[in-house]
């Protein structure tokens, strides 16, 4: 396949995948039945991603294996740790230490709020769809879920910046 055909189909497969994900309220009424159904498209989506992710993952390892043959030095795996190893004693690596703390603070801080956001928006589309319901919209959570699936397939076929070189 092709990069943009690759790029299309994987496209195409999330927001199907997407639009899935959001119109199960409308297939099933039972909030466990919902959930089963929900992880099914999450595991679909999953698998759609999977190769892509497989792709990356080997050119990664593929260019630190050239790092390393070149003599630049390889990242280590646990990056916390070289940096103490490298801070040396005293007050340097004390600072760094801190550095090291403030950094998986912020990550941990950025994790926190992602999920929030996450959490909140799909509690705000669930009772949006819930509302349209109520007032009588026919597949009112599909509607909204090919919408999103739409958008999400949209946001996939935009090229990556690394496929122009």
């Amino acid at each position: 396949m092709t990069t943009a055909r690759a790029r299309t189909t994987t496209a195409l497969l999330t927001g199907l995948t997407t639009a899935a994900y959001y119109a199960v309220p409308d297939v099933a009424r039972t909030r466990a039945a919902r959930g089963w159904l929900k992880a099914a498209c999450v595991a679909a989506g999953a698998a759609v991603a999977l190769p892509d992710a497989r792709q990356a993952w080997t050119e990664l390892q593929a260019r630190r294996r050239r790092t390393a043959l070149d003599g630049i030095p390889v990242a280590t795996e646990n990056l916390a740790q070289s940096v103490l190893d490298n801070a040396g004693d005293g007050p340097a690596r004390s600072a760094t230490a801190r550095t090291v703390v403030r950094g998986a603070v912020v990550v941990a801080v950025a994790v926190a709020g992602s999920v929030a956001v996450t959490v909140a928006f799909e509690r705000w589309v669930f009772r949006r769809g819930e509302a349209r319901a109520a007032a009588g919209v026919r597949l009112a959570h599909t509607r909204t879920g090919l919408v999103l699936g739409a958008l999400t397939a949209a946001g996939g076929l935009i090229p990556d910046p690394s496929e122009g070189r």
